[in-house]
């Protein structure tokens, strides 16, 4: 039986592990808090992620979401292309240190919420799992009318929040013990991590293509 609370209380738990799972926003959110020490690239990205998802919450609520299949391999090649160019982006900045890097690339909080929003709609599993499991949870919450599909949103959001909080503020305490060798290091990392996420979703969808 889909109550009001098991729906808003498994949504939060399934947000949580999808949050867990290495990807490009996870990634980023250690790469940005890493440069600017502070917990605030996870708070913004979260918040950018939380808006991309809020008009594919409505238009499943309304029955306006039907993707073609074949758009999935599109949008795995061209999320796998941001995604390199974006790491490759950074690889090219040139600084005398971590913290010059760190205080060149802070980001105010629009381009944040924006990047969030960007990496959220670049990412194919994205799609994929919009148009399966959170269809259903749309589809469960439904009869409880606008109360259900709220307090799934919320509590959805609210696990990426956690997750993606969390590790930003971590991120930022550790940065300041990693020292400047530690941080690029750290840095260089999550960059290769990202452009081989977009390496992957570049095969993925070349594959799809082929097939």
């Amino acid at each position: 039986m889909n109550s009001l609370v098991e729906i808003p209380l498994t949504s939060f738990i399934v947000s949580l592990s999808g949050a867990l799972a290495p990807g490009p926003l996870i990634v980023t959110t250690v790469r940005e808090s890493s440069y600017m020490r502070s917990f605030k690239p996870g708070v913004f990205l979260s918040l950018g992620h939380a808006l991309a998802e809020a008009p594919v919450t409505l238009m499943l609520t309304y029955g306006l979401l039907n993707v073609s299949k074949d758009f999935y391999p599109i949008v795995s090649i061209l999320g796998g292309i941001f995604l390199i160019a974006m790491s490759i982006l950074s690889f090219l900045k040139k600084a005398n240190s971590v913290e010059a890097q760190g205080a060149a690339q802070a980001h105010g909080p629009l381009t944040m919420i924006a990047l969030g929003a960007t990496i959220s709609v670049s990412n194919p599993y994205w799609i994929t799992w919009w148009l399966t499991i959170g269809a259903a949870y749309v589809s469960k919450s439904l009869p409880w009318g606008a109360l259900g599909i709220v307090l799934f949103y919320i509590s959805h959001q609210m696990g990426d929040f956690a997750v993606l909080g969390s590790v930003s503020k971590l991120m930022a305490s550790g940065a300041r013990s990693l020292g400047e060798k530690g941080l690029k290091i750290l840095v260089a990392v999550c960059n290769i991590a990202i452009i081989a996420i977009g390496v992957s979703f570049m095969l993925e969808g070349a594959r799809i293509f082929a097939s």
